[in-house]
């Protein structure tokens, strides 16, 4: 299946532990049943701290939620505040 992937707010801090020739890809190829999790591991996205916020077709969705062909992932850039 193929998804078309997109970085936004502040996606070069992430996007630059992508490997250079999938951070040029719109679109990227997983296996029937692949998850949002499976992609961040395709693209070398860690899992745990610093891990963006994921958005499947305008929709904010769970890390093990299913993707399906032809599906648009947004990857956004989490901002946590300070002490104010």
């Amino acid at each position: 299946m193929t998804v078309h992937v997109q970085f936004f707010g502040g996606a070069h801090l992430f996007a630059l532990r992508v490997s250079p020739e999938l951070r040029a890809l719109p679109e990227v190829h997983l296996l029937d049943g692949a998850t949002i999790d499976d992609l961040l591991k395709l693209l070398g996205i860690p899992l745990t701290d610093g891990r963006p916020l994921v958005s499947v077709n305008r929709f904010y969705r769970r890390d093990n939620a299913p993707l399906r062909s032809g599906d648009r992932v947004q990857l956004l850039k989490t901002v946590v505040g300070g002490d104010r």
